[in-house]
């Protein structure tokens, strides 16, 4: 039925909104950047923002203090290694967006689909079905098609000449999908210690590394950390903030509902939203090639193959019995999410 398949769908939607959210990041980096704000000073104040306004929803949502740092050794090891490989993502991410072609850098940070599906299927044991498997493929020849990075020319492809970046920020920008697959991993294996884990708590360690672990690196690498200077980087350094902590919002939704490897392949719809805000806030001087529609096009295909994939034949048998143990939507501990998803298997078996 319609609402059957809204419920199988609707993780996936959590990430496509969550893709849309760091598509505008990357965007608001290159304009705090421009602002004369440095990479590490960017996460250290968005990192205190998030995890300062993170805190304050879950005092409003009534959390006691005891609850915001995970139950049980185990639950509290993958709650750091979530935040730790979050936090090295991040610094990845806005390093390469940073000092190289913004088109170039995201190239590479959508790869993470291809180690998401790899990494759950070899330390969760989740399946990566052929379908996904070739739509992670096709979807990345769809983000080169579009972005035509300088790298492929090593591989015998025309490339648009771009410029010889240093060994340290292309192995950084490599870096970026490793890490991030890693944290997308650690979500799910939070899911399966606790299906009731509260996406706000996961978020509260990606702040407390963001925030703690920004600071010393700062001064290391770009000297005595400093206020933002003047309005304009403030209101960047804001509108980042806020937008990726929606974004983080929507991704733990949708890794808590999604397998891996289908729920990161569909953030590549973030790749022509990016490629789009260029044209738009960057006036590039090149307008959209008739290449980079293909390839947004080839993406787009890639993107629906999953969706439909998903619609058609619902989850592994593995993930759907998984879903039918999950604790009762009236627990006291917030359960929104993982009831939903219990709510869809039902349905889906009467």
């Amino acid at each position: 039925s319609q609402s059957t398949t809204c419920w199988a769908c609707r993780g996936l939607m959590y990430m496509a909104l969550s893709a849309m959210g760091q598509a505008f990041g990357a965007l608001f980096v290159k304009f705090a950047a421009a602002s004369g704000m440095q990479c590490f000073q960017i996460l250290f104040f968005r990192g205190a923002l998030m995890w300062t306004s993170n805190i304050l929803v879950l005092h409003s949502k009534g959390s006691p203090p005891s609850k915001w740092w995970g139950r049980g050794c185990e639950h509290i090891f993958w709650l750091i290694l979530r935040g730790l490989f979050g936090f090295l993502s991040l610094a990845c991410k806005y390093w390469s967006v940073i000092h190289l072609y913004l088109a170039d850098a995201i190239s590479i940070r959508f790869t993470v689909h291809i180690f998401s599906g790899i990494f759950a299927c070899m330390l969760l044991g989740e399946s990566w079905l052929l379908a996904e498997a070739t739509s992670a493929v096709v979807g990345f020849g769809g983000i080169l098609m579009i972005v035509q990075p300088a790298w492929l020319k090593f591989l015998g492809f025309p490339a648009k000449v771009g410029p010889e970046y240093p060994i340290m920020d292309v192995t950084i920008a490599i870096l970026c999908p490793v890490f991030n697959a890693l944290g997308y991993v650690a979500i799910r294996k939070l899911k399966a210690i606790r299906a009731d884990t509260d996406p706000f708590v996961i978020i509260n360690y990606l702040g407390l590394f963001l925030t703690l672990a920004s600071l010393p690196l700062a001064r290391i690498v770009e000297g005595p950390l400093e206020l933002p200077d003047g309005f304009e980087a403030w209101g960047w350094l804001l509108t980042l903030s806020v937008t990726t902590y929606i974004s983080q919002i929507f991704v733990t939704w949708g890794l808590q509902l999604e397998r891996a490897g289908p729920a990161t392949t569909v953030t590549l719809i973030g790749v022509p939203a990016t490629m789009l805000l260029q044209v738009i806030f960057l006036r590039k001087k090149e307008p959209l090639s008739v290449m980079s529609l293909f390839g947004a096009l080839v993406i787009c295909l890639s993107i629906g193959n999953v969706a439909l994939t998903k619609a058609a034949f619902g989850d592994p048998p593995e993930v759907a019995g998984e879903s039918s143990r999950l604790k009762s939507k009236h627990s006291d501990n917030y359960d929104f999410e993982a009831a939903s998803k219990a709510d869809y298997t039902r349905m889906k078996n009467s």
